[in-house]
């Protein structure tokens, strides 16, 4: 029907009457000539068009073939020949095969091809066909001496060779040479093309011209152009129009008007398909296209079927009306789902095909979408089945609403674990289809499990979920595969919940890690840190003085001689310096800039040289930057990230300063301890008085911090760790009681830290000052001689020499003044702190704030006395 259709045209040169290479029954020796750039008919031939020169094969089995006129390379020389491609498809038709129809003489392109205008044909390389040497030479009979080959060489129109011109297949030509055509007052030969039969369609009965109509609707339905009905050219979308000829009948074309939106439809159709069907589109425009092609393959089958009853006289314009309602309501559906979904990627077209279908109520829509829905999610679910029991990301479109960033590294490549785990495997809420949307959370961290649990325990055979891996499948019950997801998502986290939480070997002994921290960072067996304290005498000394190495060294030997000896995880904990200062941590805290902290943990190696250093207890000292560090391998790090570690360090600093304080007051009180044999307890008392009250302090806040904040929530962490079931509970559990450890030992409370900083620093400084005193009456010399002396005796002189000592500086009025100078400031701070403690605690109600203050003020000295008030009101 192909060839039959299109106009057949000969291309024999002038001078010749026959090609003995056109012989055999395969070689052709009339042309159809089609567009080049899309290898079919449009009608009038124009000069200047590109075209092809091809024909359909005989014989039987050669059904789509053609022959068709190339240049090829001629091996014997550099030039270009003509050449018959026999057995190809139009599909295979290169640049090779294209000529360029240019008027001989030089007239304008666009003008219409008439059947005696002198045309060159210019091939790929700008040179025209030409008539070459005789193929028989010249000892043989006139009548086979036109027997010549074709060659492609020269530009001049001039040479007769060059020129050559095209009319009707069987229409007989003069064996004379075409000369230059020159003006005449002849009238225009015939034009080429359907103009021809448009002239003649007013002529004809009715039923040939609806015969003629419904041959061009039939081709048109195959996304061809016919000779009457003609694609728009001033649409963007594949609109076909009738170009009614004079004379047709006006009632004829308006029933053929009535078809045209089944061709537009289908025709749109074809060219998304064609579009789509593009690697770059992805897996799921390539399915919902293998879905259209099925389609478009069963109506093509259909419009054969009335092309044969056609061609047999069967089918009129009524007929096709009627036998064509059903695909006009299919391809309208289908017109409308593809410019819906055009230029959308993976779960953005299934959301469009649902769309369309929840528009529709018509029964055979519905199940029509629900059809193109199941085999377009195909490979969709295939990443889904792949990401929730594999734990595998396999998206090379990104079509997935899971994407893995490869900039979010854990510690294996070079970054922090913990953004890894919230920021390597993200989820793109525009690209999830609407009936996965209820378990987009589930499939993310379904695979998200997986992929921590095979990174960490490589070959590890995982249990099948219970019932086997379920085949996902579109349905409109959510409720199939939800269940299947749900499945999924349970196995996963169960798997890598029983990685952390199984003892070692078999698992990464989470609880041994958390009772381990506890011990170290929160003193619950503190003994290593006397002995610690005892033999890290740097600790005085300004932080960027003090070598790590040696505090290494002897955290290790007290560590060895302590009970945590037979600690499994002793050998991760290392010594460290901050340069920040922990109010300031605490205060990026509860701002939640978590990575500044980050930042600020970065240089726990080294303390900054802009860091404040001074004496003993100061800001740079080292008893202020001195920390622990924890080491943890993957995929452990995800839980002891460093903003967790950052607060297990900021406790541990805090705990560590109150500690020191408290030591320095009890080295006081030894000093005090050496005054009773001296009688001077009249003239101590205030002092003895004032220490014992800042000792009574410190010992009080320290037993609150311990024994009934940080002791008691761990104990309840733990309790709550084995009723986790997805490591996230445990994350969560796990911030949130070190938030509340931080809260409740008024670390994050910015007002209470900056009071019980400034109580802390009195007690310190008060010590320190003391400790001083006693050192610089201690060794000062004795005024009379010893020598000749019993021990009795000379331990009475050197009593006598310390009591007059004392007495003299206790005579002194500044030392007096000094030390009420130190009482008055220190239960100044104390009663503004209580009085913090009693504001916060009646405008926020926090249980935590009435145990403070009920254990620093047991029987309301501080609040009845020291005032001179009555008792103030319980809180």
């Amino acid at each position: 029907m192909f060839c039959r259709k299109h106009i057949q045209v000969s291309g024999f040169h002038p001078l010749r009457q026959g090609d003995a290479s056109d012989r055999g029954s395969e070689c052709p020796s009339e042309w159809v000539l089609l567009q080049f750039s899309s290898h079919r008919h449009r009608g009038i031939v124009h000069l200047g068009d590109e075209v092809c020169f091809a024909r359909e094969m005989r014989g039987e089995r050669r059904k789509d073939r053609f022959a068709v006129l190339a240049l090829e390379p001629n091996l014997d020389s550099s030039d270009m020949d003509p050449v018959i491609r026999r057995d190809v498809t139009l599909g295979e038709v290169t640049d090779a095969c294209r000529w360029t129809i240019v008027h001989a003489d030089g007239e304008i392109s666009g003008k219409p091809v008439q059947c005696e205008m002198p045309l060159l044909l210019r091939g790929k390389y700008n040179d025209c066909l030409a008539v070459g040497r005789s193929l028989w030479g010249t000892t043989v009979s006139p009548v086979r001496r036109s027997g010549k080959s074709l060659v492609c060489k020269g530009r001049d129109a001039r040479m007769p060779d060059l020129r050559f011109r095209i009319v009707r297949a069987g229409i007989p030509f003069s064996a004379e040479p075409v000369q230059p055509s020159v003006p005449s007052a002849s009238p225009p030969p015939p034009l080429i093309g359907p103009e021809a039969e448009a002239e003649l369609f007013g002529s004809k009965s009715l039923e040939e011209q609806e015969q003629l109509l419904l041959d061009d609707l039939l081709f048109c339905l195959q996304g061809f152009e016919g000779t009457f009905i003609r694609k728009s050219l001033n649409s963007a979308e594949p609109l076909f129009e009738v170009d009614v000829p004079p004379g047709a009948d006006a009632s004829t074309a308006q029933f053929v008007q009535q078809l045209l939106p089944l061709c537009n439809h289908h025709a749109f159709v074809q060219i998304f398909m064609s579009q789509h069907s593009s690697y770059e589109y992805g897996t799921v425009n390539h399915a919902l296209c293998a879905a259209l092609r099925d389609l478009l393959r069963e109506f093509a089958s259909k419009v054969a079927h009335w092309e044969t009853s056609f061609r047999a006289g069967e089918l009129s314009l009524a007929g096709l009306w009627y036998q064509s309602q059903a695909s006009m309501d299919t391809f309208a559906l289908l017109h409308r789902v593809t410019a819906h979904v055009s230029g959308q990627l993976g779960g953005a077209v299934l959301n469009g095909i649902e769309e369309v279908m929840t528009k529709t109520s018509l029964t055979a829509a519905q199940e029509l979408c629900e059809h193109l829905l199941q085999q377009a999610s195909r490979p969709y679910f295939d990443m889904v089945s792949m990401w929730v029991y594999e734990g595998q990301l396999q998206d090379p479109y990104c079509e997935f609403f899971v994407s893995e960033s490869h900039r979010a590294r854990d510690e294996r490549t070079g970054g922090p674990a913990a953004d890894f785990w919230q920021k390597h495997f993200t989820l793109d809420e525009r690209a999830v289809p609407q009936f996965l949307a209820s378990s987009r959370e589930r499939i993310l961290h379904a695979g998200k499990y997986l992929h921590i649990y095979f990174s960490a325990a490589p070959g590890r055979p995982l249990p099948e979920p219970a019932g086997g891996r379920a085949p996902f499948r579109y349905s409109r019950r959510r409720r199939d595969y939800a269940e299947a997801i749900d499945v999924a998502y349970r196995r996963a986290a169960a798997a890598l919940l029983d990685l952390f939480m199984k003892p070692q070997p078999d698992g990464l002994d989470l609880l041994g890690r958390l009772k381990s921290l506890r011990h170290f960072f929160f003193l619950s067996k503190a003994d290593w840190f006397g002995h610690f304290l005892d033999t890290a005498g740097e600790l005085e000394r300004p932080a960027e003085e003090i070598p790590l190495a040696r505090l290494d060294s002897l955290l290790d030997l007290a560590v060895r001689a302590s009970s945590m000896a037979t600690d499994p995880y002793r050998e991760d904990i290392s010594c460290g310096l901050h340069s920040f200062r922990v109010e300031d941590a605490c205060h990026r805290m509860v701002k939640g800039s978590a990575e500044d902290a980050e930042k600020e943990d970065a240089s726990a190696s080294g303390v900054s040289s802009t860091a404040p250093s001074g004496g003993v207890g100061s800001e740079g000292s080292g008893v202020r930057c001195l920390t622990l560090k924890y080491r943890t391998a993957w995929p452990l790090s995800i839980l002891f990230s460093r903003t967790i570690l950052l607060k297990y360090q900021v406790i541990f600093r805090h705990l560590l300063y109150c500690r020191y304080v408290e030591r320095k007051l009890v080295e006081v009180w030894v000093d005090h301890q050496c005054t009773k044999e001296l009688g001077l307890d009249s003239s101590f008392s205030p002092y003895y008085s004032l220490r014992q009250r800042m000792l009574h302090f410190c010992r009080d806040y320290i037993y609150y911090a311990t024994v009934e904040v940080l002791e008691p929530k761990s104990h309840e962490f733990l309790t709550t760790l084995r009723q986790a079931e997805t490591i996230d509970d445990v994350l969560h559990c796990h911030d949130r009681f070190l938030e509340a450890c931080l809260r409740e030992v008024v670390l994050t409370e910015r007002d209470l830290y900056r009071h019980l900083s400034k109580v802390l620093q009195t007690c310190l400084t008060f010590a320190h000052n003391l400790r001083r005193f006693s050192h610089s009456i201690g060794v000062e010399p004795l005024e009379e001689p010893l020598d000749g002396k019993t021990p009795a005796e000379r331990r009475l002189a050197k009593a006598r020499h310390s009591t007059q000592r004392y007495l003299s500086l206790l005579s002194q009025r500044h030392y007096s003044k000094m030390m009420a100078k130190w009482k008055t400031i220190f239960e100044s701070q104390l009663q503004a702190f209580l009085r913090q403690i009693q504001q916060e605690s009646k405008a926020r109600y926090e249980h935590f704030l009435s145990n403070l203050a009920t254990r620093l003020d047991y029987n309301d000295y501080y609040s009845s006395v020291l005032t001179g008030q009555p008792d103030m009101p319980p809180s």
